[in-house]
Order: structure tokens, then C-alpha cells, then sequence
């Protein structure tokens, strides 16, 4: 079990929430919300994707608290922790960490503007706006860029039917489990959006820097860094809301300086998903998704390799809203990976199976008829 930061922030949380309920003045300047998940899988003992605890069934819980503070003067401070454990958890084991802690600032003027700094959620892209259990309507994510918690500072607003989102974070957008362990190297990133009419946006974000870690140092040829070998993504996304549908999308491109490569190695990735409501309470998903992604690793500072994971996955999804904050999903999800034939053994296809149960609270709203 590991002791960190984000366990003291829970603990704190838990025992302040009713005295701050009871002395807060005014009330709506503090928040003090969570989300907790139990989520049961049944998965394959192979799949490189989709495989959990060897492919036995097995639990993850998790426990999410949001404390947040009006400081006045249009600033807010925001700390998020989280406390997960079970044997489908990412650690396997009990842990806790502080995921957010940043100071926002919005403009009380004509001007829509709001800036975070700190420790903030990855700022671009689709699925990082709504990877929660509480906004995500099936049970998985995308498995092309992972959601991550950089340090950085981005600003985002809005000009009559066009938004952005300008920032600087200092961690890539990859997925660790394609590449080696990224250091920490601040690089600049930019997401436009347009809105030509009520629920539909087009939106398109880039981002540029390195990607290696100190890690790999021993595997780089001699006077190199890993801070000199680049990342690109560019991407394009869609919203789209009609009713009772809803719809989301993207595709990303990539490309990524290996050492001891001649040339560039290249990745793409988009998924689609459609999402529709059926009653008020009764709602399915479905993800399809493609992965062309270079794996990238050193065999020794002569001599790296990149060849691309090519797989495509299917999620589908069907939830039961038993209330605001309580929802129950479950999910099938299989993948099935485009690879030569001496490595079918090494990349089989999988399955899983996946049941999960949300509750979205607010610990504040517990204590109002006591006020």
C-alpha cells in the first residue's frame, strides 16, 4: 500500500466536511463533492488491452473528493484525490494520490476567460472532458491517449461561436504503455473549436515537444538527450447533441523522433462513439475505436525499434439512471489485433465483460436541513 499526499488529502476531507458544512459563510463558497465507482471485470488472460488480474474476475474501487474554495476576486482553489484499490486497479493494490490542485481564475468582466495553473487534468482532446464515471456513458476509455494529470497552466475561453483552450503542460499526450516512461518537459499546446450551430462543435488541438524520459538515458547513443527527440500530435474532434442522441469523435495523428532511426515514427487513432437516451433513465453506448500506434523501445543505445500495434475495439454499453447521482452500466468490449502471424500468439484478441456502479455526491447538500 503506498502512502502519498493524495491519502492525507481524503482523510482531511472526510473528517472537515461536517464542521465545514456547519461553518461556512457563506455556504456556496465551498465545495465539497465526490464519486465513488465499484467496478466488477470478467476479462481473457491474453489480450494486451483488455486482460485484468491474469484474466480472473475480479473488483476496483474507487473514491474521488473534489474540495474547492472561493477565494474572492473571481479566484478558486480546487484539490482532487484519489483513493482506489482491488485487484483491477491500475497499482493492484490499495493507493491513494492527489490527482488535481490548482488555482482558477475567472474573468468577472464582459470577457469570457478562465485560467488554471497547477496540477490539472491533460487540457486537450475529446475524452479528457469527460473520462468520470459520472460523464463517461460506457465503462472504458480510448486507448489512444491516456488521461493524465501535468503540471501546466491553460487558459480557455470563448469569442462568439469559437472557443480555445492555449496551455502549457509538462507531460505528452502518449500512452505509457507504447512508449517509455515520459520525463517532465514543459511543451505548449493550442485547441480551437467552432459551434456554427446549437449542438454541434468542431474542434481541432496540436501539441509539440519530448517525449522520452530520464530513463532511457543509458539507451541513447553517446552526447544525446532524451529532451532531443520530438513529439507531434494534431487531432480534429466533434461534438454533436440532437435530442435524445448525442455523438463524439476524433482522430489523431502523430509522429515521434526515435533515436537511432532514420526516419520518423508515425501513429494514427480515432474512435467513434454514439451514445443515445432512450428514456430518462435507460441509456446504451457503443465505442469503436482503431489504434495504429508505433510501439517504441531501445534494445540498447545502437539500436531502437518502433513498429506500429494495429488493433481495432468495440465497446458497447447499456446504463440505468436510478437517480441524479447513482448510475449502474455494463459493458462487452473485444478487440481484435491486425498482426503477422508469428505474433498471434503474442497479441491474441480478447474480451471482457464489465459492470460498474456510480454514485455522484455532494457532502455539503447532506447537512442542509441541519443548518
Amino acid at each position: 500500500m503506498r502512502v502519498s499526499a493524495g491519502r492525507a488529502v481524503l482523510a482531511v476531507a472526510l473528517l472537515l466536511a461536517p464542521a465545514a458544512a456547519r461553518s461556512a459563510a457563506p455556504a456556496d463558497r465551498l465545495l465539497v463533492r465526490g464519486l465513488f465507482d465499484a467496478t466488477f471485470v470478467d476479462t481473457d488472460d491474453g489480450s494486451r488491452l483488455l486482460s485484468e488480474n491474469g484474466g480472473d474476475p475480479a473488483m476496483d474501487l474507487g473514491l474521488r473528493l473534489w474540495l474547492g474554495g472561493d477565494l474572492g476576486a473571481g479566484f478558486q482553489a480546487i484539490v482532487v484525490g484519489l483513493g482506489q484499490g482491488g485487484r483491477a486497479s491500475d497499482a493492484g493494490e490499495a493507493d491513494a494520490d492527489l490527482e488535481q490542485a490548482y488555482v482558477r481564475w475567472t474573468s468577472t468582466g464582459a470577457v469570457r476567460l478562465t485560467v488554471d495553473a497547477g496540477r490539472i487534468v491533460v487540457p486537450f482532446g475529446d475524452f479528457s472532458r469527460r473520462y468520470l464515471s459520472s460523464s463517461n456513458p460506457l465503462i472504458g476509455a480510448p486507448d489512444g491517449y491516456g488521461v493524465s494529470y501535468p503540471i501546466g497552466i491553460v487558459a480557455m475561453g470563448s469569442v462568439a461561436r469559437f472557443d480555445y483552450r492555449a496551455g502549457v503542460i509538462d507531460a505528452p499526450l502518449v500512452n505509457d504503455k507504447y512508449v517509455p516512461e515520459p520525463g517532465r518537459a514543459y511543451r505548449p499546446g493550442l485547441e480551437i473549436g467552432v459551434t456554427p450551430t446549437v449542438g454541434l462543435r468542431i474542434g481541432a488541438y496540436g501539441t509539440i515537444g519530448p517525449y522520452l524520459g530520464p530513463e532511457v538515458a543509458s539507451s541513447l547513443p553517446t552526447g544525446e538527450s532524451w529532451r532531443d527527440f520530438e513529439q507531434r500530435v494534431a487531432a480534429m474532434n466533434l461534438e454533436l447533441s440532437r435530442g435524445h442522441f448525442a455523438l463524439h469523435a476524433e482522430y489523431a495523428m502523430s509522429d515521434y523522433e526515435v533515436p537511432t532511426l532514420a526516419s520518423r515514427a508515425k501513429g494514427r487513432q480515432w474512435f467513434v462513439e454514439p451514445a443515445y437516451a432512450w428514456t430518462p433513465r435507460l441509456f446504451t453506448a457503443l465505442r469503436l475505436e482503431a489504434n495504429d500506434y508505433p510501439y517504441i523501445a531501445p534494445l540498447g543505445p545502437a539500436f531502437w525499434i518502433a513498429p506500429n500495434a494495429q488493433f481495432r475495439d468495440l465497446e458497447a454499453a447499456v446504463g440505468w439512471r436510478f437517480s441524479r447521482g447513482l448510475v449502474v452500466k455494463t459493458s462487452y468490449r473485444l478487440d481484435k489485433w491486425r498482426v503477422e502471424p508469428s505474433l498471434r500468439a503474442m497479441l491474441p484478441d480478447g474480451h471482457a465483460v464489465a459492470l460498474q456502479v456510480s454514485y455522484a455526491f455532494d457532502v455539503l447538500s447532506w447537512f442542509d436541513a441541519t443548518r
